[in-house]
C-alpha cells in the first residue's frame, strides 16, 4: 500500500508545474492508459484545459469553478464533476479557489448514475463533514 498526498503543502520542487495561479500535481498513473493528477487553482487563478485524444474527467473536491466552453458557461462545484470527450477543451477560472482531481483515461465513459438530471441533484447538499 502506497498512501497518496494531495494537499497544496505536498507540492515538492519535482512533477509538477506552476502557472498564473495554478498547480497540478501527478498522482498515479496506469502505463499511459490511465492518470489521476490534483490540480489547485488559488483565487483569481484560470488554467487552459488543452484538448486530448482521450476523454477527461474534472471533479471539483473542494471550492468553486468556472468552465468555460466554446459556447457554455458552466459553474461546478465540490461534488460536481465534467466528463469532457476526446478534443474538446475549456478554460477554467475560480474567484475564490478550487481543488480538483483530473482523470484522462482512452476510454472514459458516464454512468448513469453519475449524470446530473435536475429530478436527481435538485437541492442537494453536501453532509456536514469534520476534516480537519
Amino acid at each position: 500500500m502506497q498512501v497518496i498526498h494531495f494537499t497544496p503543502g505536498s507540492l515538492g520542487t519535482r512533477n509538477f508545474w506552476r502557472r498564473r495561479l495554478a498547480a497540478s500535481l501527478p498522482l498515479a498513473n496506469g502505463q499511459g492508459d490511465f492518470e489521476l493528477s490534483a490540480v489547485y487553482l488559488a483565487p483569481n487563478g484560470q488554467i487552459s484545459v488543452a484538448p486530448k485524444q482521450h476523454g477527461q474527467l474534472l471533479l471539483v473536491v473542494n471550492g468553486r469553478a468556472a468552465a468555460k466552453f466554446r459556447h457554455v458557461l458552466l459553474e461546478p462545484s465540490a461534488g460536481v464533476g465534467l466528463l469532457l470527450g476526446a478534443s474538446e477543451g475549456c478554460q477554467l477560472s475560480t474567484a475564490t479557489g478550487a481543488v480538483l482531481l483530473t482523470i484522462e483515461a482512452q476510454q472514459l465513459e458516464a454512468d448513469v448514475c453519475g449524470i446530473s438530471i435536475p429530478d436527481r441533484v435538485a437541492g442537494q447538499q453536501w453532509p456536514t463533514l469534520i476534516s480537519n
